[in-house]
């Protein structure tokens, strides 16, 4: 499983990245998008941690935290 950094996500703004990650910690049914695959909860038997989703087609791992952090160093508002 690779973990994916904000430059693999093909978003350009920072709008489009906040609406992708609020999905995620919604738990909005969330298509990948890298593949397009509908995304999971990574740790499937910790429900109650929404942070780290997965593609099972490409095995990417999409950490929100990360992303955010990410996201407010290189795209400041």
């Amino acid at each position: 499983m690779e973990k994916v950094m904000l430059k693999d996500l093909n978003m350009k703004s920072r709008s489009e990245v906040m609406v992708f990650l609020k999905k995620l910690w919604g738990q909005e049914i969330t298509a990948c998008p890298i593949c397009g695959e509908n995304l999971e909860i990574l740790h499937n038997k910790a429900k109650k941690n929404d942070c780290d989703w997965q593609c099972k087609r490409c095995g990417k791992v999409f950490r929100t935290m990360h992303l955010l952090d990410e996201l407010n160093e290189k795209m400041p508002k």
